[in-house]
Parts: structure tokens; sequence; C-alpha cells
């Protein structure tokens, strides 16, 4: 078993914005990015098809969409519970941006990497001492990660998902493969819990960077 106690701990957020272009479509529409069945789909103007290039939690579960997902997989005619909207770059950069400034509020810019237009690498160790105070490091990591959630969804109605964890690595795999699916949005991987947590992840694609090539090569 690998010793883990001699590897630097640091205090990292992985944050990613909930269905990020499906949830500001949303909220723009005064609609609950949770329970609102939305896609944002582009379309061609001289074929009629088009590309689904988000969707609403809900029309995930509702009709099976995947990030491969063409708008002759949904039912036909498009439902009326279904909104289908197009998309709006400029405004989602505009979501982006107000939301890296609310992380600025917590980090330096020297401790903000922003990794994508929906997710963002924050490292707070420097910040657990000045936003909270005597508890255990894990509960002063949750209690700034609700922080920084509470401050998204009140100014931007947006939510966050935030995986915690030692590294950046570790901070993913939370995000990716646990605090995206429970209730609260937050889970925090450690170096202690790594044989519970990392050694049980099912499948090599569920690690961040191996796709479904690295996948092949890896197993031969």
């Amino acid at each position: 078993m690998m010793d883990y106690s001699k590897e630097p701990v640091n205090d990292y957020f992985l944050i990613d914005m909930k269905s990020f272009y499906a949830s500001v479509e949303c909220i723009e529409r005064n609609l609950d990015p949770l329970t609102t069945e939305l896609v944002v789909m582009s379309r061609s103007d001289n074929t009629g098809s088009g590309l689904i290039l988000a969707s609403s939690p809900e029309a995930k579960k509702r009709y099976g969409i995947t990030n491969v997902s063409r708008p002759r997989d949904l039912p036909q005619p498009f439902p009326k519970t279904l909104h289908v909207v197009p998309p709006r770059m400029n405004l989602y950069i505009k979501r982006n941006m107000q939301v890296n400034n609310i992380f600025r509020r917590y980090v330096a810019d020297e401790d903000l990497l922003i990794y994508s237009i929906d997710e963002s690498i924050l490292k707070v160790t420097k910040s657990l001492n000045l936003f909270t105070t005597e508890e255990t490091r894990s509960q002063r990591r949750k209690k700034l990660a609700q922080m920084i959630q509470e401050r998204i969804k009140e100014e931007l109605g947006l939510i966050a998902t935030v995986g915690v964890g030692d590294n950046p690595l570790l901070a993913k795999l939370a995000l990716d493969n646990e605090a995206k699916h429970n209730e609260g949005f937050i889970a925090e991987w450690t170096y202690e819990n790594v044989p519970e947590k990392v050694w049980n992840i099912p499948e090599m694609t569920d690690f961040w960077g191996i796709g479904s090539r690295m996948k092949k090569r890896l197993n031969q």
C-alpha cells in the first residue's frame, strides 16, 4: 500500500457550475434549473438539423440526453414541457466572469485557475484562516465551500458543485465522482481515503484526463 503521509497537503476546490448553459437560460426565464426541462440547441439554417449543446438535469433524466445527443434523439414533436432555446455565448461568458469575480473575493488571483467556462480551480489554503476558525480542517473546508455556493446562488441563481481535495486531482475526482451526485453538491477526497474512494472508481474514464483511447492503451 502506498504511503501518502509524506505528500504535501494543500486545500483545493474544483468548482463546476451545474449544467451551466442550461442553468443560465433557466434563470433568465425565472425557472428552476433543477426541475425545468430545458435544452440549449444550435440549429443549422440550411438543413434544419442542429446540436444539443447543453441540457438541464431534469431534461437529461427525462429524455436520456448525453453529450453526443442530437435533436433527432428527442421525442418528436418536442413535448410542451420541454424548453428548447438557442445558445447565447456572450451571456454565458458574462456569467462566467461574474462567477470568477465572486471567487476572487475568497482567493487571490495567483490561487485561481480558470479551467474552462464552467469550471475553476481554487487553492484555498490561505483563505481557510480568513473565513473559517475553530473547527477541523475538513469542517473548515466544507464551510468555506458552502459560503461560496451560497454567494453564487444568492447573486446569480447558479448552483455550484464543489470537489474538495488535498491536491487538484483529488478535488477533480471528488467533483466528478461524488459531488455532482449528492444532495449538497460538495464532496471531499483526501490522501487518507484514497483506498476507499480512488481505488474503487469503476471506470478508468472516470479519472481526470483519461479518455477512451487512453483507457484502451492502458489496458493493453
